[in-house]
C-alpha cells in the first residue's frame, strides 16, 4: 500500500492509544481493549504488528504523567502537596514534547518497513 496510508494508520494508532490512556491508565486493560483492533488494522495497511505494538507502547507511556485518573500520579502529587492543576500547568509543555518525539520515533519504523518477527 501507499506509504501515506501506513503513516496515517500508525499515527492514528499512536493518537488513539494516547487519548485512551487519559481515561484508562492500566496498560494491560488498555492492551486487552485496543490490540484486537490495532492488529487487524496493521494487517490491513500492511505494517508489521510490531509497528503497531511500538505505536501502542509510545502512546501508553507518556501521558501517564498527566492523566487525572492515575492513582499513582494523584497519590504522589498529594504526598508532595502539589495541586493537580499546578502540575498540569507545569508539565504540559514537556508532555507535548514527548508526544512529538514519540511520533518522530515512529517515522523510521514506518519508512524502513520494519518486518515482523
Amino acid at each position: 500500500l501507499f506509504l501515506g496510508n501506513k503513516l496515517t494508520a500508525t499515527t492514528g494508532m499512536y493518537l488513539v492509544t494516547t487519548l485512551f490512556n487519559l481515561i484508562l491508565p492500566s496498560g494491560s486493560a488498555k492492551a486487552a481493549l485496543l490490540m484486537p483492533l490495532m492488529a487487524p488494522l496493521a494487517d490491513m495497511v500492511e505494517v508489521s504488528r510490531q509497528t503497531a505494538v511500538v505505536a501502542y507502547q509510545l502512546g501508553d507511556g507518556f501521558t501517564n504523567m498527566i492523566t487525572p485518573v492515575s492513582g499513582v500520579l494523584l497519590g504522589v502529587l498529594t504526598m508532595a502537596g502539589v495541586p493537580y492543576h499546578v502540575w498540569v500547568k507545569w508539565i504540559w509543555k514537556f508532555i507535548v514534547l514527548l508526544f512529538v518525539l514519540g511520533w518522530i520515533l515512529l517515522l523510521p519504523i514506518i519508512f524502513m518497513q520494519w518486518p515482523g518477527f
